[in-house]
């Protein structure tokens, strides 16, 4: 149990790192997006800015243990088998920031991975545009308030048809260019982590089930210690973890498969990923793709 005081001192260090962190991606991102560059490499350049500045803000947390087994071979396999998705379970704020720290930079600018987001995520002040349009994210246009990547109390995911055509057009754009995609088939923050993953929309699977796309996980550990869902604000001593695991392989089966069919597939190869996760981050243990700090580079 880690003292009052401690904490308190944890969350003010990590909020100011934050708030330097992503001042600094807001300007970067502007400045990129007025550069005479194609709108594709400016996107990348802005993810992977993203990627490096929250990177060095989780290394000046040493009290946040970060346990990553993601290789970069693994990586390297995700971005040759594109298009594909991946798929992140979703249980705190910290979520975003951990997957995006562990994200390579040479990743991103090889595979071109976009994620999906709820479009009030990309109004927020300041840094609403640089993790939305900025960074080439896809918008969610949901039509009950609170409802999406964030806002977890919400039950209702029904969407604006008229404003979502116009982005399922992009998302389906960008798998044909042989994109990544990123997102939470969950739909919203999960209250019961420890239990099981909330049941897995199937519209998230369209596109994959439409253009037989490779799905794989990015199963995250730990986020709720690291920032409570009752906090205005995280870093707290913790440990957190990530893994990456192909959870579906090239067609056949993915060619034949329904989108209800590669929801349920994939929540069950997604829990199995999660437990192993949560297994090997209590234990400390190490893998053979090594479990690390997180690293800039």
């Amino acid at each position: 149990m880690t003292p009052a005081p401690l904490r308190l001192l944890c969350r003010v260090w990590f909020g100011a790192t934050l708030a330097v962190a992503c001042l600094l991606l807001g300007a970067a991102t502007r400045v990129l997006h007025l550069l005479p560059i194609s709108l594709e490499l400016s996107e990348d350049l802005s993810v992977s800015t993203a990627a490096v500045l929250f990177r060095l803000m989780l290394r000046v947390n040493p009290q946040i243990r970060v346990i990553n087994t993601a290789r970069e071979a693994d990586w390297d396999r995700l971005a040759a088998c594109s298009p594909a998705m991946i798929l992140m379970n979703h249980t705190s704020f910290f979520d975003f920031f951990l997957f995006t720290a562990l994200l390579p930079p040479r990743f991103v600018r090889r595979a071109h991975v976009r994620t999906v987001m709820s479009a009030s995520i990309a109004q927020l002040p300041f840094l609403g545009r640089s993790i939305g349009d900025h960074a080439g994210s896809f918008k969610v246009y949901f039509q009950a308030k609170g409802a999406g990547f964030g806002k977890g109390d919400a039950s209702d995911f029904s969407v604006d048809r008229a404003r979502q055509e116009a982005e399922t057009a992009r998302m389906e754009a960008h798998i044909k260019r042989r994109g990544v995609l990123a997102f939470c088939p969950e739909g919203g923050m999960n209250k019961t982590p420890s239990e099981r993953l909330n049941p897995f929309r199937r519209g998230s699977f369209a596109q994959a089930a439409k253009y037989s796309t490779p799905i794989w996980g990015a199963a995250l550990h730990g986020s709720t210690a690291a920032w409570p869902r009752d906090a205005l604000l995280g870093g707290d001593p913790s440990t957190v973890a990530l893994s990456l695991e192909q959870l579906t392989l090239l067609p056949p089966p993915v060619a034949t498969a329904t989108a209800a069919d590669l929801a349920e597939a994939c929540q069950e190869a997604m829990q199995r990923q999660v437990d192993r996760l949560a297994t090997l981050a209590r234990g400390g243990a190490r893998t053979e793709g090594g479990a690390t700090r997180a690293r800039a580079s």
